[in-house]
């Protein structure tokens, strides 16, 4: 009984999930989904290898239509969408090779498969194929069924559907196809590149006839005219012949990360539509600052492998496999509203396809550290209040490993200095204790509202403080433009609008934004980043390479020199670069972030200017006063604070002026 009621619970289940499927997707034959960039520049082509008509079973050669249910669903026209002998038969001969040998699919559960591209291979995939294929067969007829089924099914090498297979293969319509041709294509769908009339032809053949017994035994055809077709194999054609009619017939796109990304997008929001095509989607791409970013990207890494001391293979030496030399990856965003302009996640997608922009998977290290010190301002903490340089002590971090003392870049150490110059000059120590005035689960909070925590729980220790954690170009890029937007952070996407193939628009972005810190905290925080990249700044190469518009950044680089970033933004575009190995190892020794990675930054965002990107003075958020104050406490001082000479004026936005008096110097 209990069996029974879990069996029960389970098919409910998977009816559920099936029910979201939308049906129209089986009508609806692939066509090829066209990609824009944000200007209307073609960006590219998502399922673009169908080439040729569709053809009604009228048009298809009775062999096949006889051959294919033979050999793939021969009670098809009994069940309806799942084939309960078939089933039980292939777990028995699964049983006994101990081997995934046979899945029991019918042609309407293939269909489903097909139509919603659900390829994981597990028992969970395979209950919501059935429970998708029960659907289909209840709203469509058998004859409907196969039509849709003989024009979608992939037949190897970039063919798609009955009438693309004749035509390469055969050189053929589908109509005309002859006994041994038909069965011969039935016979490979199981795994049309492994049974290739192109390159396994004895597979091919084998599958021939066994598909030609298939027929026999299910009385489609005479044991004669098996014999007869098998004796003589049909004649395959040249697959150069075929790859030509590809090339001047197919839209086809290159590997590329921005399609990658779309394709993926597009199987999120409309997974029952996405593998049929045939939609047109809008990018917020900027095709122009793309290749600007994968030029100045390719100049900058192979300046690099050009260092003294560069000990690892180099881009032009490579010759195959998985790629061993120096990587990059860039992602430009639009302050004002979240829009990613270029994303650039390596150095050739053709050698790899994981995309370095987007996943959070290198230590972020100094380019962190603003964020440490805009949530310090956020609670009361202010540019000028002093903060010591010296090494940490023991156990001062008291939440802490008791002998943890980080290392200050040149190994130097001072007294008391403006908390600004922690983070113009990169300064550990003072770094770690402006973390904690602010306090760890104060910055947390932080890190989570600008996005930092999209790749998983952050760990809670000190080290946080100075970047100990995993952070993807993207992230960085979107975090900084929080500085230029008043403390507001708008969710980063590429997808502005989606339509289907009658023009409908499907889906249309809604820009989301919220307050990560105050707009006057944003505004101290810009002040000092400004004054990294001018003189005395660990930035201040910007400048001397000629970039003369108004921008704050903050350059970073890990231990051992295994990751090189800089971050950066203008009044309109944020952007981060990263150059490291994928296996991280020394780059090469002085391969610092303000070396390698700053000047790629440079040349994208001055490209940018010149395609017309304004970038204009940041505005200040209101009223912005003098006010005097404690260096010490950051509050307002009392008569003793100005006896012991630690009173400073600092010019502060009205949200951030202190209303309290210090509390260190007297009553």
């Amino acid at each position: 009984m209990l069996a029974m009621l879990l069996g029960l619970l389970v098919l409910f289940h998977f009816h559920r999930r099936a029910s979201g499927f939308d049906l129209t997707a089986v009508d609806r034959l692939p066509r090829e989904t066209t990609v824009y960039d944000g200007g209307g520049e073609h960006l590219g082509y998502l399922h673009g290898e169908y080439v040729g008509d569709y053809v009604g079973l009228d048009r298809v050669s009775p062999y096949f239509l006889d051959a294919l249910i033979a050999r793939e669903d021969s009670r098809f026209y009994r069940h309806r969408g799942i084939d309960h002998f078939g089933l039980v038969r292939a777990w028995l001969v699964n049983l006994r090779s101990k081997r995934l040998a046979q899945g029991g699919s019918t042609i309407t559960m293939q269909l489903a498969r097909m139509t919603y591209d659900l390829r994981e291979r597990s028992i969970e995939r395979k209950l919501l194929e059935m429970a998708i294929a029960r659907r289909i067969e209840r709203r469509f007829t058998k004859e409907e069924i196969l039509h849709r089924y003989v024009n979608r099914i992939f037949l190897g090498t970039g063919m798609n559907g009955i009438e693309q297979a004749a035509r390469g293969y055969f050189g053929k319509r589908s109509a005309d196809l002859t006994l041994a041709e038909a069965a011969m294509t039935a016979g490979i769908i199981r795994a049309p590149n492994g049974f290739s009339p192109f390159r396994q032809p004895r597979s091919a053949e084998r599958e021939m006839r066994m598909t030609l017994d298939r027929m026999v035994k299910e009385g489609y055809i005479s044991r004669r005219e098996a014999s007869a077709a098998a004796a003589a194999p049909p004649e395959v054609l040249p697959q150069s012949q075929w790859m030509e009619i590809l090339r001047r017939e197919a839209k086809l796109s290159g590997e590329s990360y921005l399609l990658d990304l779309v394709d993926a997008e597009l199987d999120r929001l409309f997974p029952s539509l996405s593998a049929a095509g045939g939609l047109t989607v809008e990018t917020t791409f900027d095709l122009r600052l793309q290749r600007a970013a994968e030029s100045a990207m390719e100049r900058g890494l192979t300046g690099a492998e050009a260092l003294p001391g560069y000990a690892h293979p180099r881009y032009a030496e490579f010759r195959g496999g998985e790629p061993r030399y120096l990587q990059g990856a860039i992602t430009v965003i639009e302050n004002e509203s979240g829009a990613i302009r270029a994303l650039v996640g390596g150095r050739n997608p053709l050698h790899s396809q994981f995309n370095r922009a987007t996943q959070p998977n290198r230590q972020a290290g100094s380019v962190f550290k603003p964020f440490i010190y805009a949530t310090a301002f956020e609670v009361g903490m202010l540019p000028g209040t002093w903060v010591s340089d010296a090494r940490i002590g023991r156990g001062e971090i008291a939440w802490g490993e008791a002998d943890w003392a980080p290392a200050n870049a040149d190994n130097t150490y001072g007294g008391n200095h403006p908390a600004a110059l922690g983070l113009i000059q990169s300064r550990n120590t003072m770094t770690v204790r402006v973390g904690e005035w602010a306090g760890i689960d104060t910055v947390l909070t932080m890190m989570s509202h600008a996005g930092f925590t999209a790749g998983g729980e952050i760990e809670r220790v000190p080290s946080l403080y100075i970047g100990s954690f995993g952070a993807s170009v993207l992230d960085l890029a979107n975090a900084y433009s929080v500085f230029a937007n008043g403390g507001e952070r708008y969710v980063p996407y590429y997808i502005s609008r989606i339509l289907d193939r009658d023009g409908n628009t499907l889906y249309e972005v809604e820009p989301v934004h919220y307050q990560v810190v105050s707009p006057g905290a944003a505004w101290l925080t810009s002040n000092v980043l400004r004054r990294v990249v001018e003189e005395g700044g660990t930035a201040a190469s910007l400048r001397e390479i000629g970039f003369a518009y108004p921008a704050g950044g903050k350059t970073g680089t890990t231990n051992d020199f295994h990751d090189a970033w800089y971050a950066g933004y203008t009044s309109r575009l944020s952007a981060a670069v990263w150059v490291g190995l994928d296996q991280p190892a020394a780059i090469a020794p002085g391969a610092y972030g303000g070396r390698i990675s700053l000047p790629i930054w440079s040349e994208v965002m001055t490209r940018a200017a010149e395609f017309g990107y304004p970038f204009t003075e940041f505005a200040p958020p209101g009223d912005v006063l003098p006010v005097d104050v404690c260096r010490i406490s950051g509050k307002l001082p009392r008569p003793e604070c100005h006896r012991i000479g630690c009173v400073y004026e600092e010019r502060l936005p009205a949200d951030l002026i202190p209303r309290d008096f210090c509390p260190l110097h007297g009553e």
